[in-house]
């Protein structure tokens, strides 16, 4: 059923700009998809209906996260508004932020109902310099009564701003048919504090072998690590692990995206990248993560002799030459420690951690408890990883990969930065459309809707998927890249990625 009847009819809070038509501009002010790395996200405080009515029970919280898709139908976590309403939301401002701050808006929306062509519905903002509401999009990007999520961008933002909370309107002239919505919120981008410059980031000397950056003191100080570099601008990213051509970063360096994804060490066993290299392309205004594992160990890797035979848990399923470990185990930290130092010296933006799937992925029982304590084990590790690294370079990053669905505990954000996530919408070109795949997309959603970093990679080279996994990524407020499963290249998508 598309419109529940059971009804909480609300008295009609008349609001001077909300219950009035004839002032509002009919054209759409917006451009549909616009992404905004790096932002704050504001919630609903106060909804106020001039008509109409929301579901029994239902209320602002339904609208600040967004938790579903396909067709779920958990009714706690989304708002139903009934047909021929007309509802206003306020979005205080935080702390430190002002009009003349934010350089760029936007709304967030996750929206299930009609399509467009069926039954209307806007979205308004109030602009407070000429006093009326502007349309700032409509249901035009929703699939028929499917969870459809999009970014609508406020142009000038400081209109919206500058003489109180934000206000946005959700409304229908139409009696024909109800709509939910999952999601509501406004993302603000502050202007740009100081980002550093090209030669912050360390000397060719300071970092760039074995015996210069394994411990904790030669990592930490501002000279050899660089000055912290704010998270932001970040619209694009290209993820390469292998296949470097004469072992060196230049195809990268050349490239136009912002932030980069490569691996600890350029060989896989002994070739660490250096302060230089990680400084060259830094100094090109990109933002780079230093690729490693945490749950599992290669046996090409460096480290491999050092990991005692009973911390390895067997191989990892399609790949013979790599074993899990027992994350858990304190023997473990020296290795993960170890990377965290390496790229800490050699003046890495950030780290991006592989292999957090492995608590999922191994028996249940492995460290003699169950699973939801083995993904406890799995936050504790990266909350470790995070509050050793940020004690030596405060603005160094950590970005896990997959399982976002640690985001259930309570410990998890705090300590990431972002989230990295593969397979979200194309696997070696099939979609992905198993139920763990709108799970998987529902979670990240909630972890970008808390402000963080989301990195959406597939896997895909039909024009038409990359086109697909681009839009569809853009629209829920993700990064989106599109590459080779085997990572062995830098990939540019013509029309989508920067050329």
């Amino acid at each position: 059923m598309r419109v529940v009847v059971n009804w909480l009819m609300w008295p009609c809070l008349v609001l001077l700009t909300a219950c009035g038509g004839s002032n509002t501009r009919d054209t759409l002010d917006d451009e549909r998809g616009a992404i905004l790395p790096n932002a704050q996200t504001l919630t609903c405080s106060t909804l106020q209906l001039a008509r109409g009515s929301i579901g029994s029970g239902q209320g602002v919280q339904g609208l600040h996260t967004q938790t579903l898709s396909g067709t779920q139908d958990r009714w706690a976590e989304y708002v139903e508004f009934a047909p021929n309403s007309s509802a206003t939301c306020t979005y205080p401002l935080p702390t430190g932020v002002s009009a003349d701050t934010v350089v760029a808006a936007e709304v967030g929306v996750n929206f299930r109902g009609p399509l467009k062509s069926e039954m209307r519905w806007l979205f308004e903002a109030w602009d407070y310099t000429t006093s009326t509401w502007v349309i700032v999009g409509d249901n035009a990007f929703a699939l028929s009564w499917k969870w459809s999520a999009t970014s609508l961008a406020l142009p000038s933002p400081a209109r919206f701003l500058s003489g109180g909370p934000v206000k946005l309107r959700y409304r229908t002239e139409s009696s024909a048919d109800a709509s939910l919505l999952d999601l509501l919120v406004v993302r603000v981008q502050v202007a740009a504090s100081d980002a550093g410059t090209p030669t912050d980031a360390g000397t060719p000397t300071d970092a760039g072998v074995p015996t210069d950056a394994g411990t904790p003191t030669d990592a930490g100080t501002t000279t050899d690590a660089g000055t912290p570099v704010p998270w932001e601008g970040v619209s694009s990213f290209t993820y390469q692990l292998t296949n470097y051509p004469q072992g060196k970063l230049d195809a990268i360096a050349a490239s136009k995206f912002d932030l980069a994804i490569v691996e600890l060490v350029r060989d896989g066993s002994s070739g660490y990248f250096t302060a230089a290299e990680i400084s060259a392309l830094k100094s090109g205004g990109k933002q780079v993560l230093a690729y490693f594992e945490i749950g599992a160990i290669e046996e090409y890797r460096p480290e491999w002799s050092q990991v005692a035979a009973d911390l390895k848990l067997g191989p990892v399923d399609g790949w013979p030459d790599e074993q899990y470990v027992k994350y858990w185990d304190e023997r473990w930290w020296p290795i993960v420690q170890g990377r965290i130092d390496r790229a800490l010296a050699a003046g890495f933006t950030g780290c991006y951690l592989d292999m957090v799937v492995t608590y999922e992925e191994i028996p249940a029982n492995s460290a003699g408890t169950n699973r939801a304590d083995l993904a406890r084990k799995m936050v504790a590790l990266i909350a470790r990883i995070s509050q050793y690294a940020k004690a030596r370079n405060p603005a160094f990053k950590v970005v896990p990969q997959n399982s976002p669905e640690l985001i259930d505990d309570t410990a998890y954000l705090p300590v990431i930065d972002g989230l990295g996530m593969e397979d979200m919408y194309w696997s070696d070109d099939v979609a992905c459309d198993a139920s763990w795949c709108a799970e998987n997309r529902a979670n990240a959603a909630r972890v970008r809707a808390a402000g963080k970093l989301v990195l959406s990679t597939d896997y895909a080279t039909q024009s038409a998927h990359v086109a697909d996994a681009y839009t569809r990524s853009r629209a829920a407020g993700f990064v989106p890249y599109v590459t080779v499963r085997a990572l062995d290249r830098v990939t540019v998508n013509a029309g989508w990625d920067p050329q």
